[in-house]
């Protein structure tokens, strides 16, 4: 049964097929199942995240029964926020509702992560840019490429040989090495005109912060190059570079338009930067809705954008709408 714990510690197994496989009982097998779960850390052999929880809280030395209560018998309600119901069910106060709230927030929801030791995984940068403070310089690091070489010897001893086939093999190899270092070499020099043209567009960025990143799209870098869009797309695709202000993939520095108030452009990740700090500002017990960052945005930096638009970017920003972010103290 161990054997069918995962690396987060949940109980992958079904306890009747385990019962079959040993020619036991379905209770017996539950038995061994609660054993396992008495092991630390607390929460390891959990078949669910409502079970892990659960068996965390019960081995606190002092016992929260209302923890206990919500996480057992009104789970779904409490993870959807949907508090009012829960206190209503319960016969308690919103404030304690938030308490067990940060209660949970303590708790490991993979009490097995610790155990892990993969190994990092570091990003190994394609584009160095660095600025100087009056000029920028800027490196295409192709260290992490494989090594491609030309055995001429081994060429100059077959070349002359009269077996046509052995003729041919030769040939269409070195064919193939000279293809292969042109299209190394295009490769090169598409990623050093592209990441050049990012710097001309994107200077701000590389000299004040991310915070100054302008509107900027693929097919307007494609334009002024002379190349096609997927062009670029494919010269940027999984690519990263070093930059003053940290490790940037290439990707991030294309953003949609928006429309400002004066008839200037913005970018869709400026926008996203002022809802994250419109949100980290604002009063917990009072959360912004979607349509009061509209107005928030329209009124103090001039950013024209729609409530659906709102919406769109905190979810991919990870941040819960204004009701699941009230909070009751």
């Amino acid at each position: 049964m161990i054997e069918c714990i995962d690396e987060n510690g949940y109980f992958r197994a079904e306890l009747h097929e385990v019962a079959a496989y040993f020619n036991r009982s379905a209770e017996e097998i539950y038995e061994y199942l609660k054993l396992l779960q008495g092991l630390e850390p607390a929460g390891i052999g959990a078949r669910h995240l409502q079970e892990c929880l659960l068996l965390q809280l019960r081995r606190f030395e002092k016992r929260h029964a209302l923890a206990e209560e919500i996480v057992e018998k009104h789970f779904q309600s409490f993870a959807e926020k949907k508090w009012k119901d829960v206190a209503k069910a319960l016969n308690v106060k919103l404030n304690e509702i938030q308490e067990v709230f940060d209660l949970i927030q303590t708790l490991d929801p993979r009490p097995a992560s610790s155990f892990q030791n993969e190994k990092s995984a570091y990003i190994v940068p394609d584009v160095v840019i660095k600025w100087d403070g009056e000029s920028f310089t800027v490196s295409i690091f192709d260290e992490t490429l494989p090594k491609i070489s030309f055995n001429s010897a081994y060429y100059k001893r077959f070349s002359s040989n009269q077996d046509k086939q052995v003729h041919r093999f030769i040939q269409e190899n070195q064919q193939d090495y000279q293809w292969i270092m042109r299209s190394l070499e295009q490769r090169k020099e598409t990623l050093t005109k592209v990441s050049l043209k990012i710097v001309e567009k994107q200077r701000d960025f590389f000299v004040k912060g991310p915070a100054n990143l302008r509107p900027m799209t693929m097919k307007e870098i494609a334009d002024e190059l002379e190349i096609h869009e997927s062009t670029v797309s494919r010269a940027v695709r999984e690519k990263y570079a070093q930059t003053p202000f940290g490790t940037f993939e290439l990707r991030s520095f294309f953003s949609s338009t928006i429309k400002t108030t004066s008839d200037e452009n913005t970018s869709s990740k400026q926008v996203k930067t002022m809802i994250h700090q419109l949100i980290a500002e604002e009063n917990k017990q009072k959360p912004l809705s979607d349509q009061e960052i509209v107005h928030l945005l329209k009124e103090k930096e001039g950013m024209v954008v729609s409530r659906r638009t709102i919406a769109k970017y905190r979810d991919q920003l990870g941040i819960l709408s204004s009701s699941k972010r009230k909070r009751y103290e």
